[in-house]
């Protein structure tokens, strides 16, 4: 008997719209490495991804190596100041020898076309680094797809439970980020999925789209970004269910207050989650929506 991924069972049309964006000439793609290869689902959502084995050596008509620096090169600048660029052997490491990475591809004269008519409002370099990519591109010869996103997750010691670190897109508002993640979550057959975001970070909002996420550690001072909190989503909660009202929206720059929600957590006085969609606007700020939950003494 064959068993539906968790994400595909509580989120069954969170894929609908990839077979547009292939339209589109958006190409998905699954590098690992051939021993993972059998543990891992190549069809997630019934869709057909692209195998790529790092440590394949045979000629094709693009140069895999090229592809995953690029991916490497191009996570980076979509990343922009928030000072985590990727390097090489983490690469290496934890993605491609334990795991996999998803990643959205498109054909060079598309990718040309995005990158002048993208504003790149996350940064404003953004357009600058890119026509470098472009320019490193035509200086290697490289004639293969150009990465504009992608999904990553490392397994963690417990079996179905995985670690996502890494959501990038350099398309916004055509889904790419949510679709790369439920492609991704699909692939590696996740139950549970923890991670590390910012409270400003506006992939919050891709992330709760796949369930409020529980604030594990709501403060994480060692982490490189300033705001850095644990979440936790539990893909096999049932689907659907009305969103609650938050009990309170905090700033993502209330340092004190999330200092205060990590005593109360450590406390075992409450559980905090952040709501969908992640981030709202009042008064011209935007504040994340925190659903406070008291446990019982």
């Amino acid at each position: 008997m064959t068993f539906k991924p968790a994400v595909e069972a509580r989120f069954p049309d969170f894929a609908d719209h990839t077979d547009s964006l292939v339209g589109h000439g958006v190409e998905f793609f699954l590098a690992s490495n051939e021993t993972l290869r059998p543990h891992l689902n190549e069809t997630p959502y019934g869709h057909k991804l692209s195998w790529l084995d790092f440590t394949e050596t045979a000629e094709k008509e693009w140069s895999i190596r090229d592809f995953l620096n690029f991916f490497n090169v191009i996570n980076g600048i979509a990343f922009g100041d928030r000072g985590i660029p990727m390097p090489q052997w983490v690469m290496v490491d934890l993605i491609l020898m334990p795991a996999a990475a998803l990643i959205a591809g498109l054909p060079q004269a598309e990718f040309a076309d995005m990158v002048e008519r993208s504003t790149f409002r996350f940064d404003t370099d953004v357009k600058q680094l890119l026509r470098k990519v472009q320019q490193d591109m035509r200086d290697s010869g490289y004639r293969g797809p150009v990465p504009v996103g992608g999904y990553c997750a490392a397994p963690s010691a417990e079996p179905g439970r995985w670690v996502g670190w890494s959501l990038w897109s350099l398309m916004p508002a055509v889904g790419l980020g949510k679709a790369a993640k439920a492609l991704a979550l699909s692939a590696y057959r996740a139950q549970k999925l923890d991670g590390v975001t910012q409270y400003d970070n506006s992939a919050l909002k891709v992330h709760t789209e796949f369930g409020a996420l529980k604030v594990l550690v709501a403060t994480v001072p060692f982490h490189t970004s300033p705001g850095s909190f644990v979440y936790q989503s539990d893909l096999t909660l049932p689907a659907g269910g009305e969103v609650p009202e938050p009990t309170f929206l905090l700033d993502p720059f209330d340092y004190s207050r999330q200092r205060a929600m990590q005593k109360d957590i450590e406390a075992g006085r409450c559980e905090f989650y952040v709501l969908p969609p992640g981030h709202v606007r009042r008064d011209g700020k935007t504040y994340v929506p925190i659903l406070e939950k008291e446990l019982p003494r």
